[in-house]
C-alpha cells in the first residue's frame, strides 16, 4: 500500500505540517519562522545550524598549529578551520605535503582552501581526499629558500556524494 503524504494547515497553531501516513514529518511554524523535524531527518554532529537570510551557516570552526616542520600532520575534526603551518624554511620551488586528519571527511567530499597569510610566493592546494583526512601541499614558488614565514590557511569541508 502506498504511503499517504501531504500537507496540512493547522490553523489553531498557525503552522504547516508535512505528514506521511498520518505522522508529522516536518512542521513549519508561522509565528517564528521555525522548521521542526520531530523524528530526525537533519543531523548536525557538531556546531550550530543557523538559517540566516536564506543561507545555511554551520558554525563549527577550529584552529590548529603545525609543529616542528611543514610535513607534520595536524588533527582538526571540524567542518571549517584555520591551520597555521610551521615556519621552517622551504627550499626553492619545493612542495611540502602534510595530512589534516579530520573524522568528518569522506572520500567523496570537497575541501576548499583560502590563503590567510604567508610569503607572497607561497601557495597551497588540496592534493588528496580520503575517508578521515585530506592532504594539503604547500609550495614555495620562488627561486630561493627564503620562505620562513608560517603559511596560514582556512579550510571548509563541503559534504558531497557521488551518485
Amino acid at each position: 500500500m502506498p504511503s499517504r503524504r501531504g500537507f496540512r494547515w493547522d490553523q489553531s497553531n498557525s503552522r504547516l505540517e508535512v505528514q506521511v501516513d498520518g505522522t508529522v514529518a516536518a512542521r513549519f511554524d508561522d509565528t517564528g519562522s521555525y522548521l521542526t523535524i520531530p523524528a530526525g531527518g537533519i543531523t548536525v554532529t557538531a556546531g550550530n545550524l543557523d538559517m540566516v537570510a536564506g543561507t545555511l551557516d554551520i558554525q563549527d570552526g577550529g584552529a590548529v598549529t603545525q609543529a616542528t616542520n611543514r610535513t607534520n600532520g595536524v588533527t582538526l575534526s571540524n567542518y571549517s578551520g584555520k591551520v597555521t603551518g610551521d615556519d621552517a624554511s622551504l627550499a626553492a620551488v619545493t612542495i611540502a605535503t602534510h595530512t589534516v586528519t579530520n573524522t568528518l571527511v569522506a572520500a567523496t567530499d570537497n575541501i576548499i582552501l583560502t590563503k590567510v597569510s604567508g610569503d607572497a610566493d607561497t601557495s597551497a592546494f588540496v592534493t588528496a581526499v580520503a575517508s578521515g583526512s585530506f592532504n594539503v601541499s604547500v609550495r614555495n614558488n620562488h627561486d630561493s629558500s627564503a620562505d620562513t614565514t608560517a603559511f596560514v590557511y582556512n579550510f571548509a569541508l563541503i559534504k558531497s556524494a557521488i551518485s
